[in-house]
């Protein structure tokens, strides 16, 4: 007899649970954010995301070349990164002062002829 007491008190609290679950929105998700590099540099380089001191490769681009990559937004999280350009077969890297980015904006990085003066502008589609 003391069992029917309990089954019908966990009944009642997987409904509510279940009910509750069911009302939750879940969190839109956020379109990946698009970076567009222009290597002006006649060397190849691989391109990287540095989020809290932790490098996040995104790819290479050829000398001379352009390409478009991606990074997640729970990849970032909100939080400033910087964007890390290094020569294949040469010396030195541009490391790009902190970026702050919002929805629906993009970033831009040229790789300048010579590495320390490449840009990164972030900007509206």
């Amino acid at each position: 007899m003391r069992l029917r007491p309990a089954v019908l008190f966990l009944a009642l609290v997987s409904s509510a649970c279940a009910n509750h679950n069911a009302n939750e929105q879940p969190a839109p998700r956020m379109p990946p954010i698009p970076v567009h590099v222009r290597n002006e540099n006649f060397l190849d380089m691989n391109v990287a995301a540095v989020v809290t001191g932790v490098s996040h490769r995104l790819g290479t681009v050829s000398g001379n070349g352009s390409a478009n990559f991606q990074i997640a937004w729970n990849l970032v999280q909100s939080e400033s990164f910087t964007l890390m350009a290094t020569p294949i077969g040469g010396a030195g890297r541009f490391v790009s002062p902190a970026v702050n980015i919002g929805q629906d904006q993009e970033i831009e990085m040229r790789i300048g002829s010579d590495v320390r003066q490449s840009t990164v502008v972030v900007h509206e589609p």
